[in-house]
């Protein structure tokens, strides 16, 4: 008999809460599977969507240009290495040359040879050749009156004022020589970095072989 009782009870309070959520002034309340529940989730969606295209504008510049400069680094890191490595390669042949007549066109030959001479990411504007006058100290100094320059292709760029025949090759008291090549770097991204070239050198000092004892 209790249970019936509960059961009447139980059946009259849904009927009064089915009829005050649909009542006059009543603004009716859905569950979370309804039509306008979804319609709410899609439209979260759309706004996320929404957010991460405004995000991904702002941060798509900055992502280039870092994957530019990465870019234009290791390809200035290349050249730079291979300016050295030529300008070594350069020096050494001077040095087994002594005071060979060809001397200096056989050690542009090399030069022309390596990855700086074959590269176009960058372009040798000059060579130059030289004497070194060793200091008390030991330090080296440039001596300019015995001093050479060259285009990459051997043409010399005004007079040549140390010939390769008068170097001293003798024994303990052999000539010191220097080779720096100029050259300069082209930006290959010029309108993110820099619109003009980047002018650089770099320089070898060697001992020439000694040929007389």
């Amino acid at each position: 008999m209790h249970f019936k009782c509960n059961q009447k009870a139980l059946s009259s309070f849904r009927q009064v809460v089915i009829q005050s959520r649909f009542a006059v002034g009543v603004t009716p309340r859905y569950d979370r599977g309804s039509n306008m529940g979804r319609a709410s989730a899609a439209g979260m969606r759309k706004r996320s969507r929404g957010q991460a295209m405004t995000e991904f504008a702002i941060v798509a510049p900055i992502l280039f240009f870092l994957l530019l400069g990465i870019f234009e680094s290791g390809l200035l890191l290349f050249v730079v290495g291979t300016a050295r490595f030529g300008a070594g390669e350069m020096a050494r042949q001077e040095s087994e040359s002594g005071n060979a007549i060809n001397a200096d066109s056989a050690s542009l030959d090399v030069l022309r040879r390596t990855a700086i001479g074959t590269t176009t990411l960058a372009t040798v504007n000059e060579v130059d050749v030289y004497h070194l006058i060793e200091q008390a100290n030991g330090t080296l100094t440039v001596d300019a009156l015995k001093y050479n320059r060259y285009q990459l292709n051997g043409t010399p760029i005004g007079a040549i004022l140390w010939p390769s025949s008068t170097r001293n090759v003798v024994n303990g008291q052999s000539d010191f020589l220097g080779v720096t090549v100029h050259y300069q770097y082209n930006w290959k991204t010029g309108v993110f970095l820099a619109n003009s070239p980047l002018v650089l050198q770099t320089t070898f000092e060697i001992r020439l072989e000694p040929q007389t004892y």
